[in-house]
Order: C-alpha cells, then structure tokens, then sequence
C-alpha cells in the first residue's frame, strides 16, 4: 500500500483574499478552498470541476478539479475547454452559479466564455482551467 501523497500549502490572490490548496498527487485531485463553511450546495460544472458554495449568500467555498493535470494541460493550439454543465440547474441555481465562476475569486482559476456552433440558435458555455504555477512550485518544492 503506497502513502498518501498530498501537497498543501496557501497562498494570497492579487485581491488579499487567502486560498488554501489541497493535491493529492496520486489521485490526482485538487482542491482549491477559498473559505470554511457548510456548504448548502454542491454542483458538478464538468464531470471533472464540482463547485461547493453557500447558495444562499452565494458565496463558494471550494473547486475540485479530479484528473488536474489532464484538465491544466495545454494543447498544441491553447487551454482544452470543457462543457460547462448548466442545462439541468433549477434556473436560480444556474443564476447564482454563473455568478459566482464568472466572479473573483473563482474566475481567476476557471476562464468561462461560450462556444456558438454555425447555425446554432444559442451558445454553448464553456470552460477552461487556469495553471496554477503556484501549484508547480509547491510541488517542486516538496520533491
């Protein structure tokens, strides 16, 4: 049986605002806390990005990216995106969460913008996840 291999450590964003980052290396998870608290609800943004949040203060207190290093890796031309999952949100719901992954402090690692096929009649939110070279940093550091 292998040891659990976490990096933590935290950090402040540009704004002041403390963060706190939790990878588990082999698992590959990372999750980013912006504040405890009871979360009163939950979201999955991709099959891979879970939002945590207090619905109503409409404040998040955490992301968790599952596969991090698939979801950070660039491809030959820019950033991968993702889908975002908002179709099946109640309309409040899909309201405040848009708020909170297009506000500070979640839209400085999530990058929201929106795809519109030719023809479509409606765009197709879309994601991607920002680096983290604070994260590269504290690995290489606990290496």
């Amino acid at each position: 049986m292998s040891a659990l291999r976490l990096t933590k450590f935290d950090t402040v964003l540009d704004d002041g605002q403390p963060v706190h980052y939790c990878y588990d290396e082999e698992g590959d998870i990372l999750e980013v806390i912006f504040r405890k608290g009871r979360a009163t609800c939950a979201v999955e943004l991709t099959e891979s990005i879970i939002l945590r949040f207090d619905l109503e203060k409409e404040e998040p207190l955490s992301l968790s990216f599952i596969s991090y290093s698939r979801l950070a890796q660039p491809t030959e031309v820019g950033p991968r995106s993702f889908r975002l999952e908002l179709d099946n949100m109640a309309d409040e719901v899909r309201r405040k969460v848009v708020r909170i992954i297009t506000s500070s402090p979640v839209n400085q690692f999530l990058k929201v913008s929106s795809y519109t096929r030719p023809r479509a009649r409606r765009s197709e939110p879309i994601t991607y996840v920002e680096r983290l070279p604070a994260l590269a940093l504290a690995q290489g550091q606990a290496a």
